[in-house]
């Protein structure tokens, strides 16, 4: 494609693009984290390239129109966590482009076949009311324990998630400060399992509040995440919905980015990070065009970012063995879009239970839960464990569907849950069918009404479709990169790597297999910006949160 080079070519027409161009700072991948950096490092007066491979920026904020025609959905992230904490949304005034986030109180619901339901809600006294019909004492337990752990999220994990890591030697002396830290400090060792099963006693309060902590991606009996389990759990108290789609925001953030003079260069694909000297002199697109940079931030996987696009001969040999022995996610997620004539009724009589956030359904204790895992570690799927999330999305938000008046009753709905990625007996090209069967047969028995007949049309993306719509979501791998002791923190990737700045001068991450992880935190790109311009010497115009100024004050500083 050299061709661009030196001559006209059809393609090279637009003089204020040519084949080879400067700028401070190129951006690879306008996911979350692309976004955020773009819009930060634009607005301080870097000029700035966003370049995505996708005809459409951000990323995992996808909403599209996959039930042809007139039916959208979100087909990757929905459930958005940190919107009460995130510095991106306390720093852009993203309401004047219709940002808008629904919070509901209803979380989440998990039902069972004889009719019981229990709820997660976003106020402790109404989970508290709910859990006390199954165990006085574990509603007591739980209302005592959210209680403290909300606190832990609020003072030390949330505003965290935007602070540069610390070894974990350095974490254990500030956290002995106060209380508060030092109850965190126990939680850190155990696994979700034993934490879960410590503090409360009944069977279905237990699979409601395990599953919830592990939903994305944590194992349940692995030891030093235990911090997660306070996280989690808090923020899937705490999801908000975007209204309009999760795009919304994507779209926000692109608006700010060009406003601020910024670049988005979509339907680009990265083909090489060039370097001069050893160090980072710009990068090559598909189609021949080169953009020159002494910056490149990169929001991919680090097998992408470092040996395919860098090359394994232009990086130090630890670091291409620690990217080399990267762990991707155990699992990822199989999900069938639907649309029915009717939104979904459980058969639980309390009607809070069909009209939360999210559902839970097809386990019948945690045993089966924890069997379903197992099986998807091991690359199976057993109909009589299989069970996930449900969520109607078009019930919280109408815009999903556009099609004509007659039409218009119509909701647009998703079953989710966890599936591994080689899936034994054939693969999911053909089992793929026999997999939707099962889960229309499951949700059919949780909610009468979601029988065969009601169902207008569906779409399954599994991990192999997840791959091919984002392939630095390599194996399906959600979160680019397993959730184990030695990849978090200042693991996360590699301790060479963890402050978004890498051995190779001129190179940059903040995708999320970089600290702090994935689901839409927003904290890798947050955390690059302040670099990127630190190292910049850049003026930065942004201020921490309050909340991280408090947990500075009380834990890093002195």
């Amino acid at each position: 494609m050299m061709e661009f080079k030196g001559q006209k070519h059809d393609q090279s027409f637009f003089e204020e693009f040519p084949p080879d161009s400067e700028w401070d700072a190129v951006i690879i991948g306008a996911g979350p984290n692309g976004l955020i950096a773009a819009a930060y490092l634009a607005r301080a007066g870097l000029k700035v390239a966003l370049v995505e491979r996708r005809y459409e920026i951000g990323g995992g904020l996808a909403t599209e129109e996959i039930l042809y025609p007139g039916y959208y959905s979100s087909m990757h992230a929905i459930y958005h966590m940190m919107v009460d904490y995130m510095p991106v949304l306390r720093d852009f005034d993203l309401e004047k482009h219709g940002l808008v986030w629904i919070k509901p109180n209803l979380q989440c619901s998990m039902v069972f076949e004889n009719g019981d339901s229990i709820l997660l809600t976003r106020m402790i006294e109404d989970t508290e009311d709910s859990i006390s019909k199954y165990s006085i004492k574990d509603a007591q337990t739980f209302s005592r324990t959210m209680g403290r752990w909300r606190k832990i999220v609020r003072d030390i994990i949330a505003p965290m998630t935007y602070i540069p890591p610390m070894l974990p030697i350095e974490i254990t002396m500030a956290l002995q400060k106060d209380p508060v830290g030092q109850e965190l400090l126990e939680l850190v060792e155990q696994s979700p399992l034993d934490i879960v099963t410590s503090l409360f006693e009944d069977d279905r309060v237990r699979s409601l509040l395990l599953y919830n902590i592990c939903t994305w991606g944590l194992d349940p009996r692995e030891t030093g995440v235990g911090l997660f389990v306070a996280l989690y759990l808090d923020r899937m108290m705490n999801k908000c919905y975007c209204q309009g789609g999760s795009h919304k925001m994507a779209n926000s953030l692109g608006r700010e980015i060009v406003r601020a003079g910024g670049t988005i260069l979509d339907s680009s694909d990265v083909i090489d990070i060039h370097m001069k000297g050893g160090k980072v002199a710009g990068v090559e697109l598909w189609e021949g065009r080169t953009l020159h940079t002494n910056c490149v931030i990169s929001t991919l996987d680090p097998r992408t970012t470092f040996l395919d696009l860098v090359g394994a001969d232009n990086i130090p040999a630890d670091l291409k063995d620690s990217i080399e022995g990267w762990h991707y996610d155990k699992w990822s997620f199989n999900t069938l879009h639907t649309v029915s004539e009717e939104m979904p009724r459980y058969v639980p009589k309390d009607p809070w239970a069909s009209e939360s956030f999210m559902t839970i359904f097809g386990f019948e204790g945690m045993d089966a839960m924890l069997e379903h895992w197992d099986n998807v570690v091991a690359g199976k799927l057993d109909a009589k464990c299989l069970g996930g999330h449900a969520t109607c999305e078009s019930f919280w938000d109408t815009h999903l569907v556009r099609v004509t008046p007659d039409k218009a009753h119509r909701q647009v709905s998703f079953f989710q849950h966890h599936a591994p990625y080689n899936l034994e007996g054939g693969g999911w090209e053909q089992r793929g069918p026999e997999i939707e069967d099962i889960i229309l047969q499951k949700w059919a028995k949780y909610a009468p009404n979601m029988k065969k007949e009601n169902i207008v049309q569906t779409n399954q993306e599994t991990p192999l479709d997840i791959e091919i719509r984002f392939p630095n979501m390599r194996y399906g791998s959600i979160k680019h990169g397993d959730y184990r002791p030695v990849q978090l923190g200042c693991f996360r990737p590699n301790q060479d790597c963890s402050s978004t700045k890498t051995p190779v001068e001129g190179l940059y991450v903040a995708g999320a297999s970089t600290y702090p992880g994935g689901c839409v935190l927003g904290g890798g790109g947050y955390q690059v910006a302040n670099r990127v311009a630190e190292d910049m010497n850049v003026t930065k115009w942004w201020k921490p949160t309050k909340e991280m100024e408090r947990c500075t004050k009380t834990y890093l500083e002195g």
